[in-house]
């Protein structure tokens, strides 16, 4: 099988820039299935089962960010934001199928919001308001720092291995609202009693991933608005490592990518009971 990077020095070169925050959702989840679209070829010729032998991909210097005049500096004119996790399985243009250019990325560990990310975030929505469209807080699955967040939660006396490192407990204080709020919606979804069952902390991880995620975007959208950012339209997603999709509840076999908007605080609870329930469904927590 062989997968081609092709560019075409006569064809047209055209930019791709949403006019609003659905056609910026657009392009992210059609990059996104895009890739998934390629990497499930791939397996596929990898098993032996057949399908294309061939997947061509066209490239042009705007996507490749390169000048069309040698010497010149391209204008920075981003259409979304992203604020992703630093994980190296977790590359946000990529995962997208997007170019340079086109994408505003901060990373940290668990995609949580300190004063430095603030600083990076506001600076973005005010130099390039005229040109983003969207925000986008990606977590995903198997985050190590929500883990890590998980394991105080339940194993509180352990809390002293982290305690001497103030930047690491500051994260960790961060995700721990998550993980409480997650706890006590599959306690609400399955009883007290779920807390015995031997997938408890696996479930317990998944439902934070994704409500951490959620109160992120929930965090960032008061930050647009106490600084005057307009609407600027906030949504959250989490990238699955196993299936490649990004998806704002928790799936075992999703079909398409999406995101959801930012919740209201008053919704956050309800969402967590829907994100518990939805971990129950696909089976984490059977008998």
């Amino acid at each position: 099988m062989d997968l081609i990077y092709r560019y075409d020095p006569h064809l047209p070169i055209s930019v791709e820039c949403p006019s609003d925050s659905a056609a910026a959702m657009r392009l992210l989840c059609d990059g996104n299935l895009r890739l998934t679209s390629v990497v499930a070829q791939m397996q596929k010729a990898t098993l032996g089962e057949g399908g294309v032998s061939e997947i061509v991909v066209p490239m042009s210097p705007v996507s490749l960010g390169l000048p069309l005049v040698a010497g010149a500096v391209s204008t920075q004119r981003p259409y979304a934001l992203v604020l992703g996790c630093s994980d190296a399985r977790v590359p946000v243009e990529p995962i997208f199928d997007q170019s340079f250019n086109d994408l505003f990325v901060l990373r940290i560990a668990g995609n949580v919001l300190g004063t430095e990310c603030l600083g990076s975030f506001d600076y973005a929505v005010r130099q390039f308001a005229d040109s983003l469209k969207l925000v986008v807080v990606l977590g995903h699955t198997g985050c190590g720092a929500v883990s890590a967040a998980v394991e105080t939660y339940l194993s509180p006396t352990d809390y002293a291995d982290i305690a001497f490192t103030h930047a690491l407990r500051s994260l960790i204080d961060r995700i721990m609202i998550a993980v409480r709020g997650a706890a006590g919606a599959i306690q609400q979804v399955c009883g007290r009693k779920v807390q015995q069952h031997p997938n408890y902390k696996d479930a317990l991880i998944e439902v934070a991933v994704y409500l951490n995620a959620a109160i992120t975007a929930f965090d960032l959208r008061r930050e647009i608005a106490a600084f005057g950012g307009g609407s600027m339209h906030v949504v959250y997603g989490v990238y699955d490592l196993a299936t490649l999709f990004v998806s704002p509840i928790p799936a075992a076999h999703p079909t398409k990518p999406g995101f959801a908007p930012a919740p209201q605080q008053e919704n956050l609870t309800t969402l967590g009971q829907q994100l518990a329930q939805a971990v129950v469904d696909k089976g984490v927590l059977g008998e």
